[in-house]
C-alpha cells in the first residue's frame, strides 16, 4: 500500500494525467469512474450548541470511497469541553484507521486520497514545535474545500453532525483549555476597560473595547506610519503641546506659522496638510477627534492620511527612506528613545 496525499489542484493536475477523472463535485461520485487502486478516504468536524456557550458539544465523523461506492463510515464525539479542531484531527485519525483496515482487505488498492476541509488542522498539524491536538495527527493530511458540494465532504459532515449526538465521556483537550483561559483573560480585560476612567492625551482615542486580534490600521500600516498614528493617539509625538509639558526648551509653534502646535491643528487647520485632508472627511466632515482618533473607520483614514503627509513628524514635512542613517535621523532616534 502506498499513501498519497494531495492538495485541490495537485489532484486535479494527477488524474488528468492519468485521464480519468476522480471527482466530480456537482453530482455524487459515478460507480465505476474512480481507479480501482485508490481509495478516497474524508474527514469532518462538527460543533451544536444550543444557544448556551456551556451546552455545547462537539462530533466526528468520516467516510470512505472505492470504486464509486461508500465502503466505510463512523462517527463519534468528545463531549463538551473539545474543540472542532480537535474533531477534525480525530476524524482524521479515525478514517485513517478505517482505511488501513479496508486496504488490508484489498490488495489491489495501493493509493489512499485524505481529505479534510479544515485549514488549521492540515497545515499545523506537521510543525516543529508540538501544537494542540497534533497527539491526534498520525499521517500527513491536505485540504479539500468545504461546503462546495463535493460529494465525500457533504457526506463526512452529515457523519459529523450525527457525531455531535452521540453521548461520551467529556474530555478536556489542549486546545479547548487554552480557548477557555484566552477568553476568560479578555473578559476580565474588558471589565476592567469598561470601569476604568479614560485619562490623558489618549483618553479621546480609548473607545476601541479591546481585542486579542490586532486591529487593520496596525497589520496594514507601514511601521514608520503606524509609530507616527500611536504617537498621535496618545498625544506623545513632535508636538509643541508636547515640548510645553515634557520638553520647555523645544519649540512649541507649529512649522506652518507662528501658532501654539496643538493635536488638533495639525490634524484639522495646519496648511501644510490640507491637501489631503479630504481622507479625514470622508470620514467624518467636521473633523471630530474622537472619530478620527477612536473608531475603526477613523484610524484606517488616518493611517491614510499620515502616509501622504509629514503631519506629527519633527520637521513637519515627510520622512524620506534612507540608505545610510544621517545624523538628523540619529538625532530623532534618540529624542524617540527619550519618550
Amino acid at each position: 500500500m502506498i499513501l498519497l496525499i494531495v492538495y485541490g489542484s495537485e489532484l486535479l493536475k494527477l488524474m488528468q494525467a492519468r485521464q480519468t477523472k476522480l471527482i466530480n463535485s456537482e453530482r455524487p461520485i459515478p460507480r465505476g469512474s474512480q481507479p480501482t487502486d485508490i481509495t478516497l478516504m474524508y474527514s469532518n468536524g462538527s460543533m451544536h450548541e444550543d444557544g448556551d456557550e456551556n451546552n455545547r458539544t462537539v462530533g466526528w465523523g468520516i467516510v470512505g470511497y472505492h470504486l464509486g461506492y461508500e465502503v466505510f463510515k463512523d462517527r463519534g464525539g468528545l463531549g463538551q469541553k473539545a474543540e472542532v479542531y480537535d474533531m477534525e484531527l480525530t476524524g482524521i485519525t479515525q478514517g485513517m484507521k478505517a482505511a488501513k483496515e479496508y486496504v488490508n482487505k484489498n490488495d489491489q488498492v495501493k493509493y489512499i486520497h485524505i481529505y479534510a476541509d479544515n485549514t488549521a488542522a492540515v497545515t499545523l498539524a506537521y510543525e516543529p514545535k508540538p501544537k494542540p491536538g497534533q497527539l491526534q495527527m498520525i499521517h500527513t493530511t491536505y485540504w479539500c474545500p468545504g461546503h462546495e458540494d463535493v460529494k465525500g465532504n457533504e457526506r463526512a459532515d452529515e457523519e459529523a453532525k450525527a457525531g455531535v449526538e452521540i453521548w461520551t465521556q467529556d474530555y478536556t483537550t489542549l486546545t479547548n483549555a487554552k480557548r477557555t483561559v484566552k477568553e476568560g483573560a479578555l473578559e476580565r480585560w474588558k471589565r476592567e476597560w469598561q470601569k476604568s476612567p479614560p485619562t490623558g492625551g489618549f483618553a479621546i482615542a480609548n473607545r476601541l473595547e479591546p481585542r486579542w486580534k490586532p486591529r487593520e490600521h496596525v497589520t496594514h500600516a507601514p511601521r514608520e506610519v503606524f509609530s507616527r498614528l500611536t504617537q498621535c493617539q496618545t498625544k506623545h509625538a513632535f508636538l509643541g503641546e508636547y515640548y510645553a509639558k515634557f520638553i520647555p526648551n523645544e519649540s512649541n509653534r507649529c512649522t506652518c506659522e507662528d501658532i501654539f502646535q496643538t493635536r488638533e491643528h495639525v490634524i484639522k487647520e495646519c496648511p501644510k496638510h490640507e491637501r489631503h485632508r479630504d481622507i479625514l472627511r470622508e470620514v467624518d466632515a467636521q473633523l471630530e477627534l474622537g472619530i478620527l482618533l477612536g473608531t475603526k473607520k477613523g484610524l484606517e483614514a488616518l493611517a491614510k492620511f499620515l502616509a501622504k503627509t509629514g503631519a506629527f513628524t519633527k520637521t513637519g514635512e515627510i520622512r524620506k527612506q534612507k540608505q545610510t542613517p544621517e545624523e538628523e535621523d540619529e538625532e530623532n532616534e534618540e529624542e524617540e528613545e527619550r519618550w
